[in-house]
């Protein structure tokens, strides 16, 4: 049996995966990696145990054989959050289109006011 080493950090339990921080923490949320947290709170410290990041592993590859024969499909939290997501971006957008025109109409005004009082000053001398 392997030695069952404790690995204390994202930083660890990534490269004890062979991938990246970002990656083993979306494994976490969407695919359930055995992750652990001493403080039982989402986003306190982790820990994991070697011995099970090789289990998950080992299932993890059987599951993405099983995925490749049917297709994978979307849950519904998935698809709302990229609905979420798609909003928010349109809305961003629609919001730096006003942001914008007012700006311009903003510029456009000061050139009407600096030019008469250009002609103001004119009419003064």
């Amino acid at each position: 049996m392997a030695e069952r080493k404790i690995l204390h950090s994202w930083k660890e339990i990534a490269s004890y995966a062979g991938r990246g921080v970002r990656t083993v923490q979306r494994y976490e949320v969407q695919l359930n990696l055995p992750v652990h947290r001493p403080a039982g709170k989402d986003r306190s410290a982790v820990l994991a145990f070697s011995d099970e990041i090789d289990a998950w592993l080992s299932e993890a590859s059987k599951r993405a054989d099983a995925a490749s024969v049917s297709p994978h499909k979307e849950t519904q939290q998935q698809v709302e959050t990229k609905r979420r997501y798609l909003a928010l971006a349109a809305n961003a957008k629609r919001n730096y289109e006003f942001a914008n025109a007012a700006y311009e109409s903003c510029l456009r005004q000061a050139k009407r006011v600096n030019s008469m009082l250009e002609r103001m000053k004119g009419r003064e001398s």
